[in-house]
């Protein structure tokens, strides 16, 4: 939330701070005349995508998910071990991203992102699975038309053209594009035995306010009880069901946080539940 007032532009890639505290972070941009950019792939494309488009003309956003590892792999969920979950097939990331993009609630975030950026509404946004990583934005309009961005699988891409307003060479990179490469691409779409994570979208179309911040948090202390083998892999999710039926959670849920220690209180509430559940 720091700018300062010479700010012209910043590039927004940190999805916590975009689920927990954007009306802050637009606050603050405002002030400042700073223009904020997201360039996570997905955000980036459909940024590009809608950039002189009449909002209300729009159907449905699609936002591409590789699948992860267990794509193409049929496997007993409460089977999965960390090293498994953590062989991402077509990106290098960190643990906790790399966890989360394997059963789909990295998408689960970036529809969150999504829907508050781009200011429509939960039912606007859907996932599909796409395993090559490289149409990484759909749009489809009323009018029956739909717009697709591909680009290479490299994160160099939507970071310079962000930087330069679009106006560089990819060759300078020393990226190479092929046609070829969009040959035999899959679409299809998420089974909820295989990713039961897309479940939480219902509730997240019931509009209150700080379940973002609360799944968040709890996420966040469950990948790392995964990490350290101290719970299995479906109880992921399972538990994140059972925080969103808990009898507090609609508490906290309403609440619309004014400052960060609002944001802090919620999510403390989140983590806490978590732990307390498994016992650490």
């Amino acid at each position: 939330l720091i700018f300062t007032k010479n700010s012209k532009k910043l590039l927004l890639a940190n999805k916590e701070s975009i689920i927990c505290g954007w009306p802050l972070i637009v606050k603050v941009a405002k002030k400042y005349k700073t223009e904020v950019i997201p360039v996570d792939s997905e955000h980036f494309s459909i940024f590009e995508l809608i950039k002189n488009e009449n909002k209300q003309h729009i159907d449905k956003i699609y936002l591409t998910a590789s699948g992860g590892p267990f794509v193409k792999i049929k496997k007993k969920l409460s089977s999965i071990e960390p090293k498994e979950a953590l062989k991402h097939p077509n990106w290098k990331m960190g643990k906790n991203i790399s966890i989360n993009s394997s059963n789909l609630m990295n998408k689960i975030f970036e529809i969150i992102e999504a829907k508050k950026i781009f200011d429509l509404p939960y039912i606007k946004f859907d996932i599909i699975i796409h395993p090559q990583s490289l149409i990484h934005g759909m749009i489809k309009y009323k009018n029956g038309l739909m717009k697709l961005l591909y680009h290479t699988p490299n994160m160099a891409i939507p970071l310079s053209n962000a930087i330069f307003n679009n106006k560089i060479l990819i060759s300078d990179l020393g990226i190479k594009d092929k046609i070829s490469d969009l040959k035999n691409l899959e679409f299809s779409k998420p089974k909820p035995n295989q990713f039961p994570s897309i479940g939480i979208l219902q509730h997240l179309s019931k509009n209150l306010y700080s379940t973002p911040i609360i799944i968040n948090g709890a996420n966040e202390i469950l990948v790392e009880l995964f990490l350290q083998k101290k719970i299995k892999y479906n109880q992921i999710t399972q538990c994140l069901f059972a925080l969103l039926k808990d009898k507090k959670y609609k508490k906290y849920a309403i609440q619309v946080p004014k400052n960060l220690n609002d944001i802090i209180k919620i999510d403390k509430w989140s983590r806490e539940f978590v732990k307390s559940r498994y016992g650490v």
